[in-house]
């Protein structure tokens, strides 16, 4: 019953879109603030399969509350359970201010994540907001020939060449690779501060390599 109970006011909020209704004191977001950074994010697979999986609950779930209730008490428990993950997995939020942070890497690691088959970096998505060494640094490993010609140009055009160079490499910034690699990464940057170079956005957002 407490699963049937919070799987009602999550559907209900997460899927439905609804307000009140349910007696259950847990508040629940859908988090959507990534498109303020990367504007390609909605043609993402990741974002476009969980949008289908989301509208196939929401054409199925009832919006009454007490509708919606009845309809989840007679729900085996295995589809409970993937309507409570769905509607988990739309309020994971992993936005950081670094890109050595990790905030969800225990997360990532206990569903096995990699995000090759979910995201490609793209000047939109990436490079135009990192600073234009971070972004060099990362054509260095990807297309280490072209670092030479792409220093002489403007950040906008090298955000550009990156996500054309970027294209079929398989690499992803170190926020995206398995979570170990990230926890070491964060680990030495910490042994090695002085040494270090991370980025953040100013009140313009524009990014910034900071020592």
């Amino acid at each position: 019953m407490a699963l049937v109970a919070v799987v009602h006011q999550l559907a209900h909020r997460i899927i439905l879109e609804g307000y009140g209704g349910t007696p259950i004191n847990i508040t629940a977001s859908a988090q959507d603030r990534l498109v303020q950074y990367a504007p390609d994010v909605d043609e993402a697979p990741a974002v476009v399969g969980m949008r289908e999986v989301r509208e196939a609950w929401a054409a199925r779930l009832p919006s009454d509350p007490q509708a919606l209730f009845t309809e989840l008490l007679a729900m085996p428990q295995s589809e409970l359970l993937s309507l409570l993950a769905v509607c988990v997995g739309y309020t994971v939020s992993a936005i950081a201010s670094q890109e050595c942070e990790a905030p969800a890497a225990a997360l990532a690691q206990a569903v096995g994540l990699d995000m090759h088959g979910w995201w490609t970096p793209t000047a939109a998505g990436y490079f135009d907001h990192v600073s234009k060494a971070k972004a060099l640094e990362a054509v260095q490993v990807f297309a280490p020939g072209e670092v030479h010609r792409l220093a002489k140009l403007k950040k906008a055009q090298i955000a550009s060449e990156a996500e054309r160079l970027a294209a079929g490499s398989g690499w992803l910034p170190v926020m995206f690779t398995q979570p170990e690699a990230v926890v070491f990464a964060e680990q030495a940057g910490s042994d090695a501060d002085a040494d270090a170079e991370g980025v953040e956005l100013d009140a313009d957002g524009e990014a910034h390599a900071t020592a």
